[in-house]
Formats: structure tokens, C-alpha cells, sequence
């Protein structure tokens, strides 16, 4: 099992300096819209940060912590590595 959850997210908007509101699971029953996130904004690259963007987060699943911001068709082996097949 991996050590860390994919999740894809949408960004809310940027309502304090120097953090953007993402809403974590967007699109996922009952959690869409649910939850918000603050990530500092250096932690979501700059084409990223306008309003609905998309793309997925990495947190941690004994924390619960945001970990890193992923492309959507972004490969990631520290999350991703289940779904290879040999």
C-alpha cells in the first residue's frame, strides 16, 4: 500500500496572501465542495493557480498533510506504483 492518497482538486480562488484555496476530492460525492485546503502558494505551480483549475494533490495518509501538487496526466511513483503491471 502506498504512503501517501491522490486526490484530484480544483482551485477555490486566493483569499489570503500568499495562499491559494483549493477544494480537495472536487467532483467526488458527497466530499465535492465539502473541504478546503490553504496550501502555500509556492506549492502549486503558477500556471496552476487561476480560478477551477484542476489537478491532483499528494497527502499523506498518517498525517493527512499536503505533500506536493500533481498534473493531472502526471505520473507519480510514490503514489502511482500500484497501478503498474509486470
Amino acid at each position: 500500500m502506498s504512503k501517501y492518497w491522490r486526490y484530484p482538486a480544483r482551485v477555490l480562488g486566493c483569499l489570503r496572501n500568499g495562499e491559494i484555496t483549493i477544494i480537495p476530492c472536487a467532483g467526488i460525492g458527497l466530499a465535492d465542495g465539502r473541504d478546503q485546503e490553504t496550501p502555500p502558494a509556492q506549492m502549486i505551480p503558477i500556471d496552476l493557480r487561476m480560478l477551477n483549475s484542476e489537478f491532483d494533490v499528494l497527502f499523506d495518509r498518517a498525517s493527512g498533510y499536503f505533500v506536493k501538487t500533481l498534473r493531472k496526466d502526471k505520473y507519480c511513483p510514490e503514489a502511482d506504483w500500484e497501478q503498474i503491471s509486470y
